[in-house]
């Protein structure tokens, strides 16, 4: 049977035959409920600079958004306007939901648009192992980052960008030319964009301009129609405009980043400032029972902490490296979150960099997987940190871009003087308990003018410094972290 024959297949399982299937596990689990929420968001700003304030923690209320009807500059919005998928987060349960005919038929449309871009994982497997080589590494603090957040926004750069600029991030991305990732981030793009009560997977794009400038409108509609971007123009460093920008952002993420957004605004000599956004939501498909969290030792990076540590078991996807092993927990409706262990002689810096972290998360094809029982600990956590990306746009092969004198963005905009990238910050945060994954992370891109053989059962206690990806449907990565200390 054909991959493709089979997919269809499990898609046609009724809603009567997963209650039966549902009622033996129920059964076989009875203390184990289904909620978990993983949010995650992500902001990518183009063009101004603007300061870092801490993250507090807050949980973003559960919306619909609809950002194509978004007028924050009403009269001086301009008329390229993206247009998003409509939401099915009707006034139902999730559990309603997902015994509804509209949640199957959902499903089914959701997992054939996510099965057609598993296959471009692979080709993003460069980019992600560069970046997390880059990002991750620390003498022995927690860092985090959000993959797939600065891909968009590289990849939205491409199409402001002309000659050997635009040449050098295509090569960054892994990317043949400029039609193929125009197709493959609008195909990402709809794999990773859910809108109902059992999964909250949202993107949206926006460009804020310079309403005195004149810019590319063939541009501006490429970047509406492919990466769903709306353009907005005023006049950049008023307050009116820095309102509309941080109320729009506050939007498309929940409300998660308003520490960092109350700070947001759009420098008076800004020529561009592109932002992207991924809100996510997702349950686990089995949590953890909070009766069964204890106290127990985390042996950091720093010295010996107390931590809440979570517990369960179950058959787990495990895979093993010559230098770490990794288990994996499934999400509804959606991908996984991975952990990966190093080895007791292994320094956890050298996992950003090893090959088999790929086909750890399924990116590259491997059949090392085991299914064996695992007693699984995992600490609550929260990382977050904040670095500078200059160097790593430069040493990803992109360094025409931060150089007044080779930067070409005259696919945007015509100037006397030379624009070029000359700012660029990422920060994140994610965050793990009993009831789910919190996550929140933003690019900040400034564009100024001038394997051992498994065994039947398994202890995997991350009781020491440890690594954690969380994937979309899709295979698309969409957070990464080590934890290395736990306060």
């Amino acid at each position: 049977m054909k991959s493709e024959e089979l997919f269809e297949a499990l898609e046609d399982i009724s809603p009567a035959d997963v209650r039966k299937a549902r009622s033996y596990d129920s059964h076989r689990k009875a203390a184990w409920s289904r909620s978990i929420a993983l949010a995650a968001c992500a902001a990518i700003i183009l063009g101004a600079v603007f300061g870092i304030p801490l993250l507090r923690k807050q949980e973003p209320a559960l919306q619909s958004m609809a950002f194509s009807n978004f007028n924050p500059l009403a009269p001086e919005v301009l008329s390229v306007m993206a247009v998003y998928p409509e939401s099915l987060d009707v006034k139902q349960s999730t559990e309603e939901f997902m015994e509804s005919d509209e949640y199957w038929s959902w499903r089914k449309e959701y997992g054939a648009q996510t099965f057609r871009t598993e296959g471009l994982q692979p080709g993003m497997a460069g980019y992600y192992s560069a970046l997390l080589e880059k990002l991750l590494v620390s003498d022995g603090e927690n860092t985090v980052c959000s993959p797939i957040s600065t891909y968009i926004a590289l990849a939205m750069l491409t199409e402001v960008t002309g000659g050997n600029t635009r040449q050098q991030i295509l090569d960054m991305l892994g990317a043949a030319d400029i039609e193929t990732l125009r197709e493959n981030v609008s195909a990402l793009w709809k794999s990773n964009y859910a809108d109902t009560p059992s999964l909250k997977s949202l993107l949206a794009n926006s460009l804020w301009l310079d309403s005195s400038r004149e810019y590319d409108q063939t541009t501006l509609k490429t970047l509406a129609e492919k990466y769903y971007a709306s353009s907005f123009s005023g006049k950049p460093g008023s307050e009116e405009m820095n309102e509309a920008l941080r109320s729009w952002t506050d939007e498309s993420t929940g409300g998660l980043l308003t520490k960092y957004t109350k700070d947001l605004s759009v420098e008076p000599d800004s020529v561009l400032q592109l932002l992207s956004s991924i809100y996510f939501k997702a349950m686990w498909e089995n949590r953890f029972m909070e009766q069964g969290t204890s106290e127990q030792l985390f042996h950091g990076a720093n010295g010996d902490t107390k931590v809440e540590m979570m517990h369960m078991s179950d058959m787990m996807p495990v895979y093993r490296s010559a230098s770490f092993t990794s288990v994996s927990l499934g999400l509804r409706d959606s991908g996984s979150m991975y952990f990966l262990l190093p080895n007791e002689n292994t320094d956890i810096n050298a996992l950003v960099s090893d090959p088999d972290v790929m086909k750890a998360i399924g990116i590259i094809s491997d059949d090392s997987l085991s299914y064996p029982m695992v007693h699984l600990s995992v600490p609550k956590f929260m990382v977050a940190g904040k670095v500078d990306l200059l160097d790593t746009i430069r040493a990803l092969g992109a360094a025409d871009a931060l150089d007044p004198a080779k930067a070409d963005f005259s696919l945007l905009t015509e100037l006397p003087n030379k624009v070029y990238l000359s700012k660029a910050e990422h920060a994140a945060l994610v965050e793990i308990d009993e009831q789910g994954v919190t996550g929140a992370a933003y690019t900040s891109l400034v564009m100024a003018e001038g394997a051992a053989i498994p065994e039947d059962e398994i202890d995997f206690v991350l009781d020491r410094p440890f690594m954690f990806i969380v994937t979309g449907r899709d295979g698309s990565i969409l957070f990464a972290g080590i934890v290395r200390n736990i306060v």
